[in-house]
């Protein structure tokens, strides 16, 4: 296994564990694939650097 690429098989698994969430065996592969397709998503957004010295903006209120 590629050392940047993460186990998202066990990751589902122990994650489940963690919680307390019983994934059925025959929906575990689709339970895998949305993980992987979800950090496909996340990844440019992750990529980005940002400024340790940024600031939040304020709250918004009507």
């Amino acid at each position: 296994m590629a050392k940047d690429k993460p186990d998202i098989a066990r990751l589902v698994d122990e994650a489940a564990k963690a919680i307390g969430l019983p994934i059925a065996p025959e929906y575990r592969p689709n339970v895998i694939l949305n993980v992987e397709r979800a950090l496909a998503i996340a990844q440019p957004l992750l990529e980005v650097e940002l400024d340790d010295e940024l600031t939040p903006a304020p709250v918004y209120r009507p």
